[in-house]
């Protein structure tokens, strides 16, 4: 009934840049988490790259963190919940308001930090051997601009 609107969907999708740089991005990030699934982190997920990115090094509040996530609180405490239960962050009730929760690192937490930056590293690198280190410079420099 209506598939001309999706082939002239399909269509445009493989001209858009916006398609093909969340196509990259999305290609990038799944070779990012299969290296921490190889290196025994397969339990986190994209979805819970907000919580580590979002954390101050002295602990945060939920409501913070689903803020900076820019997320609902009660999606963030189903994110801080699943960390928790996986031991990758503690939360504990906010002395200062016992209505708030306070959100931490925990040992394995820092563990897969530290591993995600050598997987996204190695996963850089892998680009640069790919297109070499003029055009992976100048792709950087593209995409800074594209980002603002």
């Amino acid at each position: 009934m209506h598939g001309d609107a999706l082939r002239e969907f399909e269509e445009a999708s493989r001209h858009d840049l916006t398609h093909t740089i969340g196509a990259v991005s999305r290609a990038l990030t799944a070779a990012i988490f299969r290296r921490l699934a190889d290196r025994g982190y397969g339990d986190v997920h994209q979805a819970h790259v907000a919580v580590f990115s979002a954390l101050d090094p002295d602990g945060t509040r939920v409501s913070t963190l689903a803020a900076r996530a820019g997320i609902s609180r009660q999606a963030m405490s189903a994110l801080v919940r699943t960390l928790t239960a996986a031991a990758y962050v503690t939360a504990e009730t906010d002395p200062s308001d016992q209505r708030a929760t306070i959100v931490r690192l925990d040992r394995r937490g820092a563990e897969f930090c530290r591993a995600a930056v050598v997987a996204s590293a190695e996963a850089n690198a892998e680009i640069e051997r790919s297109l070499g280190p003029d055009q992976t410079a100048r792709l950087r420099e593209i995409l800074r601009v594209l980002a603002g």
